[in-house]
């Protein structure tokens, strides 16, 4: 082989590295467009927060969650399934509606969002708008451990939490469980967590002798070590109120109190 052949064979192998790293990165840039913004681009999904309140031992209502549901096909709401995390562009635009249909007065409004969205840049700026939309009331982001989610870098996520308690909001752990498992994912966030969720189909056994590592007891004593409110979901029936007497626990939410409405249709 001569020095021209060489060249040509030379140029010829840095055009297809050259063409292989641009494909590379096209396509890399494109599957992260499509799912960051598939429920923007995806038009078949109608989605809606339902919310469901919150009540003391009075049952006066303390405050709302947001519950995001999707229409199916018959018309009627369900849990979405099989869907990635939603664009905090998109749940700004679900939220807006939800918002007009709530009462103006200084209780709680949680809303679950998921790790990416926290971690997000425009978590921020989230926080500051849902605040300024829903005054006199207050907010409270939650996040559900587990779920399959690790927790790639917990500086940043701790960073924007705190960043976002100084616009007074609050941080909340939703739906933790029996396991020790449950306590070990959340044990370094309880220094910056204001409230803990659990709920009671979490903690009922069909059969006596299955051993529970955390009961409803141990997060209770979790939750006044560390200074967190606890939150009990999954209120169905005499017996679960009872036992949220027992423990003193102020903050109760479930089917005994109200299911998970359309705000428009509860507004009406």
């Amino acid at each position: 082989m001569n020095l021209l052949e060489l060249e040509r064979g030379l140029i010829w192998i840095v055009i297809a590295t050259i063409v292989f790293f641009v494909v590379t990165i096209a396509i890399t840039y494109w599957n992260s467009r499509k799912s960051n913004n598939n429920y923007l681009e995806n038009k078949e999904f109608t989605l809606r927060y339902f919310i469901q309140k919150q009540v003391d031992y009075q049952n006066k209502t303390l405050g709302y969650e947001c519950l995001l549901r999707q229409q199916n096909p018959d018309g009627t709401w369900s849990l979405p399934s099989n869907l990635d995390s939603l664009p905090l562009q998109r749940v700004v635009f679900l939220l807006e509606n939800t918002f007009k249909s709530l009462p103006a007065e200084p209780i709680t409004l949680s809303i679950n969002l998921e790790y990416n969205q926290i971690i997000s840049p425009e978590f921020q700026y989230f926080v500051r708008w849902a605040i300024s939309k829903i005054e006199p009331m207050n907010l409270s982001i939650e996040y559900t451990p587990g779920k399959g989610n690790r927790l790639k870098n917990r500086y940043i996520f701790e960073k924007r939490i705190r960043e976002a308690q100084h616009y007074n909001m609050e941080f909340g752990i939703d739906n933790v469980g029996a396991d020790m498992k449950n306590l070990k994912e959340i044990e370094w966030m309880l220094p910056f967590v204001d409230n803990i969720k659990c709920s009671m189909r979490n903690f009922r056994k069909d059969d006596p002798n299955v051993w529970l590592d955390l009961n409803l007891q141990s997060w209770n004593k979790i939750s006044q070590e560390n200074n967190i409110n606890l939150i009990l979901m999954g209120i169905e029936n005499d017996d679960d109120q009872a036992l949220a007497e027992q423990l003193n626990i102020k903050t109760r939410q479930g089917y005994l109190f109200g299911h998970p409405e359309n705000p428009e249709s509860a507004k009406k």
